[in-house]
């Protein structure tokens, strides 16, 4: 599935990682092929470049689409049939091809049977990947997360020791990096190796040496006992259950004078807006403020810009009086 494709469907997308949803497989243009290709041919004739240019790309479009649905049918067949080698080799196929929506896969009856299978499992979770790793990179977010104006905010300072906690593909880790510079370090951290493997080879790429990334489980951390002086954590809160004791671990990590930023998603009803963590993550402000009170944990500095998430700054309460 082409950007174009996948970027129409951001405003219907469920943001909920946890449960594995991500985009699903987008329609192809609404234009037939056949008016798009006279379309093509008349700017190309007028010389009307970027007419052209828009044609080729609904018609790319056309031709990702359909081939996607054609390896997602042979799959689909070869499950049918009992060939499960075949079936998943397809789906490992269709998932380089573009195809997104890994829950489209697994509630499919054809594979039904196999899906206790390693290699089907292998195979959705590439997908799955494929789809998340979209949605934490895609342009579309810039537009509600700021995320220079976050920054300018944060005002990191070079050598400072950060942990992005729920880094995932370093969205920030990175422009973090940058910020405090070779005498800084960042650990990312997060619970998926997927993720922190792409964040590991783009940091490389960037040349950013002082990413570390760091493999946790879903309740603790493991930051170095005193060692941090700003613990970030942008929309990874509501995932944590027990969140008065997850702060007790993020207070321990604290260097003196450090801060915890957390970035999370002002709850909204689906209907009022269809992406988002779902119901059942629902987290407000004050339940935020009240499990780093449990910590000693004190709101500091609240951020008002971001239209869809609370900004918040929390530093140790004794250091605050």
């Amino acid at each position: 599935m082409s950007r174009g494709t996948v970027a129409r469907l951001v405003s219907g997308v469920v943001l909920a990682t946890a449960a594995g949803v991500v985009p699903a497989l987008g329609q192809a243009p609404t234009t037939p092929a056949s008016v798009l290709e006279q379309r093509l041919a008349a700017a190309e004739a007028a010389s009307d470049w970027n007419a052209a240019l828009a044609a080729a790309l609904l018609l790319d479009e056309h031709a990702e689409q359909q081939h996607v649905e054609s390896l997602y049918r042979v799959a689909q067949l070869h499950a049918r049939l009992g060939n499960r080698d075949a079936a998943c080799e397809y789906l490992e196929r269709v998932s380089q091809a573009g195809l997104f929506d890994v829950s489209r896969v697994r509630r499919d009856e054809a594979f039904a049977a196999m899906r206790d299978d390693e290699r089907f499992k292998a195979a959705t979770r590439k997908i799955w990947f494929r789809g998340y790793l979209w949605l934490l990179e895609r342009p579309e977010r810039d537009s509600y997360q700021q995320p220079e104006r976050v920054m300018a905010t944060l005002a990191f300072r070079p050598g400072e020791r950060v942990a992005d906690v729920g880094a995932g593909s370093g969205y920030f880790a990175r422009r973090v990096a940058k910020a405090v510079g070779p005498t800084g370090i960042v650990w990312a951290i997060d619970i998926g190796p997927e993720v922190l493997a792409y964040l590991d080879q783009r940091a490389r790429a960037e040349g950013l040496t002082n990413i570390k990334t760091q493999q946790v489980e879903r309740d603790d951390p493991r930051l170095p006992t005193g060692g941090v002086d700003t613990i970030l954590m942008v929309d990874t809160l509501h995932y944590i259950k027990d969140r008065g004791r997850y702060a007790k671990t993020l207070r321990a990590g604290l260097a003196p004078g450090g801060r915890v930023v957390v970035i999370d998603f002002i709850f909204k009803p689906i209907e009022e807006r269809p992406w988002g963590p779902p119901p059942e993550q629902k987290m407000s402000r004050e339940e935020v403020d009240a499990a780093m009170a449990e910590a000693g944990l004190v709101p500091v500095r609240v951020h008002e810009f971001l239209t869809e998430q609370f900004f918040v700054e929390y530093r140790a309460r004794e250091e605050v009086r």
